[in-house]
């Protein structure tokens, strides 16, 4: 019996996205599972789906002939790459599982949750014996949807792989805050009201498609970098996880999706030793506060007054948490508590 995972094409776009399906891949590896490479969808126009459709298809039939009975195949869902394209894939997932073999998938996002469907979601996740869901939140509405008959897992938390030790982003001061992501005004617009707070409290932005307009007091936009340059770059107290066009509450299709995901630039955060911010009737809300990683906060209104209570051992026990959490995030120790039955008896993690 062997233990194989899908893994896609390398990207260098500047987001989160290809450092969090990299790194399990690389977790994955460094454990004994073999690697079975797909291509990622590339161009736009239509001759430019029609050869990638081609070329998947080639790459899942090779996975199906190379994975047996007995083993085990980690998916990480959906596929980086077209929707459609991504449909020729399912054939053969379902003829793996036929033939016995377990098949896992790692869930990275859902679009039902952002009301899109006949997408294929519900035709790949059914073919899946294990899903390994963001949290508590996604797992009971996955269970909803009707796949309650799956075993389904919680991550916690994505890992943040390192080899460094927690780099020196943590200035000390809980009024610094940074924004890192994509600050694309349709998602983030929020960004563009900062200004609109008490400037006691300081915003530093790191992020794409960031808009500059009129200058916004306490607000500084401090250029995008590649996810694997961010913790040595970053500066600030705490990181702020906030989507939607609004200060007082997370809006939007994007904020309510905050209602269920894990979003990756919180272990970003805190894999440079940085506590947290975020939004009180988030999924992630309960596990920050939980286990002393940061604040939950109803609106960014209550900001300057919170940051302006805090006495140093508050603030204090909040960097310990972070501290010792982004340890475990930058050794991958998050997907391997969920993979537990699947890896060696010795590499098995603490809660």
């Amino acid at each position: 019996m062997n233990n194989y995972c899908i893994v896609e094409r390398d990207s260098h776009e500047f987001h989160a996205g290809s450092k969090a399906r990299n790194d399990v891949g690389q977790i994955l590896t460094d454990q004994g599972w073999t690697a079975l490479p797909v291509h990622r969808s590339r161009g736009k126009g239509i001759p430019d789906k029609l050869k990638m459709a081609a070329v998947t298809w080639m790459d899942w039939r090779k996975v199906c002939r190379t994975v047996g009975q007995g083993d085990t195949l980690l998916v990480q869902y959906p596929l980086d790459m077209y929707p459609k394209v991504s449909r020729v894939a399912i054939p053969f997932l379902r003829k793996m599982r036929e033939k016995g073999v377990q098949l896992i998938f790692l869930i990275h996002d859902l679009d039902s949750l952002r009301g899109i469907e006949n997408n294929g979601e519900r035709q790949f996740l059914e073919t899946a014996d294990v899903l390994i869901a963001h949290n508590q939140v996604m797992a009971e509405y996955l269970c909803e949807r009707g796949y309650g008959d799956k075993a389904i897992r919680t991550l916690g938390l994505f890992d943040y792989l390192s080899e460094e030790a927690c780099p020196a982003c943590n200035t000390g001061d809980p009024r610094e805050v940074v924004v890192a992501g994509n600050l694309r005004p349709d998602k983030a617009g929020y960004v563009y009201r900062l200004g609109q707070l008490d400037s006691k409290v300081r915003f530093r932005l790191y992020g794409l498609n960031y808009q500059e307009g009129a200058p916004q007091a306490g607000v500084k936009y401090c250029g995008q970098y590649p996810p694997e340059q961010l913790p040595q770059v970053l500066r600030g107290g705490f990181g702020l996880v906030w989507d939607g066009d609004e200060i007082q509450s997370c809006s939007g299709v994007y904020g309510s999706y905050l209602r269920y995901n894990n979003p990756h630039k919180t272990s970003l955060y805190l894999a440079c030793g940085l506590p947290v911010i975020v939004w009180d009737q988030s999924a992630i809300a309960e596990y920050v506060v939980e286990h002393h990683l940061g604040l939950a906060v109803r609106s960014l209104e209550e900001l300057p007054r919170r940051l302006q209570r805090m006495d140093r051992a508050e603030y204090a026990a909040l960097c310990q948490g972070a501290a010792e959490m982004g340890e475990r995030l930058r050794r991958g120790d998050m997907l391997r508590r969920a993979l537990r039955g699947h890896l060696p008896p010795k590499d098995e993690v603490s809660e």
